[in-house]
């Protein structure tokens, strides 16, 4: 709902819970400088690789109000204005935020648009080469452990004894060696709760709401639609159908099991 049609005693809720969320980052400020200021202080910061990222998407749901958590929060906690913040409270919010903190990007946490995946990440130390830059450069969560082990020198056993690796290492992006981690034929593919996409390059099928069905995946160019605001299924039909042959594949080869395979 626009903020205008909110009531005075709801915006000055909703004004709380976003207040309560900002000191709460700015808590984890001050604990990451502490962190920070230790590895200095006993000279191991400039041995330190630091990675610091967020969860994807912004949450939004308030189980005090609603959801499946709602009956033993409400019970449990009280989320009386003057009590919001203590220990006492329970507080979360709700969509309305999760879709302003996701903003430019669409939906939040729980969909499988880009509101709902993306997440900030920071890498500094050691083997980083440019610092102070903003990379747009397509990365996955699944990057991390093969950049780690190959910054570490060790080896991940390539003999079947354990599951391969998704990812790939983003070593030579770090170190300014390359402009990228993946190329553009590269394929991530995820499914959860009835919702589920397919990337390769900048291009994206996606479905929105559950129940998941293959029918209502969407076409979307990253490069063009970050917000993924036009779907290009019917000026797109190649590009469209070759995306759906690709998740036929990938889910196979991913282990996604639909409800509809059993």
């Amino acid at each position: 709902a626009p903020w205008e049609s909110l009531s005075p005693e709801k915006q000055r809720r909703e004004s709380r819970e976003m207040e309560l969320y900002a000191s709460m980052v700015d808590n984890l400020d001050d604990h990451i400088g502490r962190l920070i200021t230790y590895l200095k202080k006993n000279d191991l910061y400039d041995n330190t690789l630091i990675v610091f990222m967020s969860d994807n998407g912004a949450a939004g749901k308030d189980y005090y109000e609603r959801g499946r958590f709602h009956e033993y929060v409400s019970t449990h906690y009280d989320n009386a204005y003057e009590k919001m913040g203590t220990a006492a409270s329970f507080v979360s919010y709700d969509q309305e935020w999760a879709a302003a903190g996701s903003a430019p990007f669409h939906r939040y946490k729980g969909y499988s648009r880009e509101g709902g995946i993306v997440a900030p990440i920071i890498i500094a130390g050691p083997g980083v080469a440019s610092a102070g830059l903003i990379n747009p450069t397509y990365m996955t969560v699944m990057d991390l452990a093969p950049t780690f082990i190959e910054i570490a020198g060790a080896h991940y056993p390539d003999d079947g004894s354990v599951v391969p690796m998704l990812g790939e290492s983003a070593k030579g992006l770090l170190a300014g060696v390359t402009t990228n981690i993946h190329d553009d034929d590269y394929v991530t593919a995820a499914y959860n709760a009835g919702r589920a996409y397919l990337r390769q390059g900048n291009w994206k099928i996606a479905n929105l709401e559950a129940p998941f069905d293959e029918a209502d995946f969407e076409l979307f160019d990253l490069s063009a639609d970050p917000g993924e605001s036009t779907n290009l299924a019917e000026d797109e039909p190649e590009k469209y159908a070759a995306l759906i042959d690709l998740w036929r594949v990938e889910r196979w080869r991913l282990g996604i099991v639909l409800p509809q395979d059993l």
